[in-house]
C-alpha cells in the first residue's frame, strides 16, 4: 500500500511539473496592455508598429542589432513571451529571451493602452509613458 502511494504521488508530481513547463503564457506581463490577447485558449498579441525611421532602415536592407549587454532595452510582449528588443519593435535579429530578474539595466515598456502604442519607464502604468511613434523615449526605463 505505502508503494502504491509513492508510485501515485510521483506520478502527480512529474505530471504537473510536464504541464507546468509545457503552459503558454497568456496573460500580459504588462497590467492592461490591449496588444496581449486570449482568444479561444490561445495568447494573441499585436505587434508594434515600426516608426517612419525604423522603416527607412529596414527598407534600407538593414537589420535591428541585438541589445547591447549594458545598454537599456525595450520589453516587448511576442507570441512567445516577453522579449527584450534593442528598438520598439519586435525582430528576429533585435530581440532576445528577458533577463529581466537576472541583469539590471534599464528597460521601457512597448505597450498599448487606450488604442495607442507607448513607451513606458516601468511596468505600472502611470502618466509618463511616451508615443512610441515619436521613436527613442527621453528618458531612462525603470532598472530592474
Amino acid at each position: 500500500m505505502k508503494q502504491l502511494v509513492t508510485i501515485t504521488t510521483t506520478a502527480l508530481t512529474i505530471s504537473c511539473a510536464s504541464a507546468g513547463a509545457f503552459a503558454q503564457p497568456t496573460a500580459a506581463v504588462f497590467p492592461g496592455n490591449e496588444a496581449v490577447r486570449v482568444v479561444s485558449g490561445k495568447r494573441v498579441v499585436e505587434a508594434p508598429p515600426l516608426t517612419k525611421g525604423a522603416q527607412r532602415f529596414l527598407k534600407a536592407g538593414n537589420k535591428f542589432p541585438p541589445p547591447s549587454p549594458n545598454g537599456g532595452v525595450f520589453m516587448v510582449e511576442g507570441t512567445d513571451g516577453l522579449m527584450e528588443c534593442s528598438s520598439g519593435a519586435l525582430s528576429e535579429t533585435g530581440c532576445i529571451a528577458p533577463t529581466i530578474g537576472k541583469v539590471k539595466r534599464s528597460r521601457y515598456w512597448t505597450v498599448k493602452l487606450n488604442g495607442a502604442w507607448l513607451h513606458c519607464p516601468s511596468r505600472v502604468p502611470m502618466k509618463n509613458c511616451e508615443p512610441a511613434e515619436v521613436g527613442m523615449p527621453g528618458g531612462i526605463g525603470a532598472v530592474e
